[in-house]
């Protein structure tokens, strides 16, 4: 079976992710409706091999694939990112073994936000800082902060 849970054809759409998290961004249409080996459940296409047959194995490509951990799977970004950033904060240049990976546009914006309108580069590697702990919590303080004030502009109105 492999590390991973087998689930093509499995999965169903139920109600969309990102309307319960809005942490994750909502899966592509592919990701639920491929129910067959060969096709990618990321983009939809077919996948062929070096020689141009359709590969009956596999369900996504390699491409697809990685781009799938890099929005979903926390430790694989973690990783990708440290080995980016050198575990270096992004704000005072420290070295923190026990770094924290912030998104520099916070994901709160993308709340209550319908999926056919949703901005997937806040989910983007280029939206990824590696911040120490101290130079985080300063951070989170004024993205908080800024919340606030939203939610408080949008009461008044």
């Amino acid at each position: 079976m492999g590390r991973y849970k087998r689930t093509l054809g499995l999965k169903n759409r139920d109600f969309d992710y990102h309307e319960e998290d809005y942490r994750f961004p909502p899966k592509p249409d592919s990701y639920y409706d491929v129910k067959e080996k060969g096709m990618c459940r990321w983009c939809g296409d077919i996948i062929n091999d070096d020689r141009g047959i359709r590969n009956m194995r596999a369900s996504w490509h390699p491409r697809c694939s990685d781009e799938y951990l890099m929005l979903y799977n926390t430790s694989h970004i973690r990783k990708y990112i440290r080995k980016r950033d050198y575990g270096e904060c992004a704000h005072c240049g420290d070295y923190d073994s026990r770094f924290h990976v912030d998104h520099i546009k916070p994901l709160y914006e993308q709340k209550d936000v319908p999926s056919h309108q949703i901005d997937l580069s806040y989910w983007d590697e280029r939206n990824l800082q590696t911040l120490c702990r101290k130079c985080h919590k300063e951070k989170t303080k004024h993205d908080m902060e800024r919340l606030r004030e939203i939610k408080k502009n949008d009461i008044s109105t």
